[in-house]
C-alpha cells in the first residue's frame, strides 16, 4: 500500500528490469563473439604457421631428393671410373703374369 501510496508504477519497474536484463545479455553476448572472434584469430595463426611449416619441409624434401640425385650420380660416375682403373690394372697384371711367365 506504501508503494501504491508513492505512485510507483510497478508495470515501469519490470520495463526497467527487462531493459537491464537485455543489456546485460547483450553485453555477455558481445563478449562471447570478441572471445569467438579471438580464437578464430588464433586458429587462422595456427593454420598459417602449420602451412609455413608443410611448406618448408617439402623445400626440405626437395632439396634432399636433388641432394641424393647428385650424390647418387657422383656415385656412378666413381663407380664406372673404378671399373675402368680396375679393367686397366686387371689387363696390366695378366700381360705382366704372361711375360713373367716365360
Amino acid at each position: 500500500m506504501a508503494l501504491a501510496r508513492d505512485d510507483i508504477n510497478f508495470e515501469n519497474i519490470k520495463r526497467e528490469a527487462d531493459v537491464e536484463m537485455l543489456v546485460k545479455n547483450m553485453v555477455q553476448t558481445n563478449n562471447m563473439i570478441a572471445h569467438l572472434k579471438y580464437e578464430q584469430l588464433e586458429m587462422r595463426n595456427e593454420i598459417k604457421r602449420r602451412d609455413e611449416t608443410i611448406n618448408k619441409l617439402e623445400d626440405d624434401a626437395r632439396k634432399d631428393k636433388r641432394w641424393n640425385m647428385l650424390w647418387h650420380n657422383h656415385l656412378d660416375d666413381n663407380i664406372d671410373n673404378t671399373k675402368i682403373v680396375l679393367a686397366f690394372v686387371f689387363s696390366i697384371n695378366i700381360l705382366f703374369t704372361y711375360f713373367m711367365s716365360r
